[in-house]
């Protein structure tokens, strides 16, 4: 399967949210970073079928998104970022909801709603109430039921909000194990979530794609702009102002900075290896947000 973003823009009245993006995805993981306001969740939206582009077009196979219409939707399982529950539904009656929107026949996906509940640790909870669950286990709700209809692209729009460590864990390894035969989009801003499990990351900039490359090469290319530095804490402030500061430890009157610059700043610093944190810090750092 090849997913193919063509020369896509959408606009909301005079503001360009997506401007020009073109891209292409096989089967793996993607992460989509980027900052608040980056346009994120808009090319998400219009690569579930939510909106339609304004320019460009979105072709799986060679083929327009319009033009296969329902066939598309078919292979699509989409986790927005908010999810529209039910409070009085219990888990396994949601579950049902989106098995009959989505025209599965009533004996697969009893099955399918069973193996996925206990995918996600619900299947002891499926006969509570929405209302009473906590916000990890509506998260948890809400990836099994993109996954319903055995998606063949996959959409995840900040998949790992509201979860602890643990959870965040297991979705990370549940959408590795996955990924072989189907194409997973995630965006998120808790960068860790897809250091290790992406087969590339897209950057999202003013609604620009500006790098589309495996992490490795990203973080190649980073190497010699990563540093730490240890000042006295009330050079601090100044230090903030000159460079793009992530990590800051305090030593009594001390403080250890890491720092990302592509010169080696004054004083005693030591080169670091790059993580993908710094990445997203060296494209986005003291970048002001804008609406989505």
């Amino acid at each position: 399967m090849k997913l193919v973003i063509d020369h896509v823009s959408r606009s909301y009245k005079r503001h360009l949210a997506i401007d020009d993006v073109s891209c292409e995805l096989t089967p793996g993981i993607y992460g989509l970073i980027g900052p608040n306001g980056a346009g994120k969740t808009t090319l998400m939206r219009m690569l579930a079928d939510v909106l339609r582009p304004s320019s460009g077009q979105i072709t799986v196979n060679g083929t327009s998104t319009a033009v296969l219409g329902e066939r598309y939707r078919d292979l699509l399982g989409y986790l927005p970022q908010e999810v529209g529950f039910y409070s009085y539904f219990t888990g396994e009656r949601f579950m049902r909801y989106i098995a009959s929107l989505k025209g599965l026949p009533g004996r697969e996906s009893e099955a399918r709603i069973t193996a996925l509940l206990r995918l996600v640790q619900l299947e002891d909870q499926r006969h509570r109430k929405i209302g009473h669950y906590s916000g990890g286990m509506k998260r948890r709700l809400g990836i099994a039921q993109a996954l319903l209809n055995d998606p063949k692209l996959l959409i995840l729009d900040e998949p790992t909000a509201g979860l602890d460590p643990k959870e965040r864990i297991r979705l990370r390894n549940l959408l590795s194990d996955i990924s072989g035969e189907r194409i997973v989009i995630l965006s998120t801003h808790i960068i860790t979530d897809i250091e290790f499990i992406a087969k590339e990351v897209l950057i999202l900039k003013d609604g620009r794609l500006v790098r589309q490359d495996p992490p490795e090469q990203i973080l190649h290319e980073l190497e010699g702009k990563v540093w730490s530095v240890q000042i006295p804490a009330h050079r601090l402030h100044e230090l903030e102002k000159q460079y793009m500061v992530g990590n800051i430890q305090r030593r009594g009157d001390e403080a250890l900075a890491r720092i990302i610059a592509d010169r080696r700043p004054e004083g005693e610093a030591t080169a670091l290896e790059p993580r993908l944190e710094d990445i997203y810090l060296y494209y986005f750092g003291d970048q002001p947000e804008r609406d989505e």
